[in-house]
């Protein structure tokens, strides 16, 4: 379930809605190691799109590919340092856009 998809907040530290900011997000698992796969890396391969119910995550995975990341999910629970555990949900975002439904549709 879909709690918020997350955005770029302009000072974010004085929103009431901070918690759904993607670098904030993706500062927070990195933080943990949750959010990519080799400690000798520098940067993120999960980058955070949607917070999900119970913690999880949607993130785009540039692990397996750089140019064209798949929309994984991140099981926060299970994931430890250096070691996410992630289900792929659609091979792109594109695909994935085209996954989602509107409450009005009939």
């Amino acid at each position: 379930q879909i709690e918020r998809f997350l955005g770029i907040i302009k000072n974010f530290s004085e929103h009431p809605y901070c918690v759904y900011d993607i670098g904030c997000c993706e500062t927070s698992l990195g933080e943990q190691g949750r959010n990519f796969y080799d400690e000798d890396l520098i940067g993120s391969e999960l980058i955070p799109i949607a917070k999900l119910a119970w913690g999880d995550y949607l993130c785009l995975n540039f692990h397996y590919d750089k140019n064209n990341p798949s929309v994984d999910f991140l099981d926060y629970e299970e994931s430890y340092e250096c070691d996410p555990v992630t289900s792929k949900i659609a091979e792109t975002f594109q695909e994935f856009l085209s996954m989602l439904l509107s409450k009005n549709t009939k």
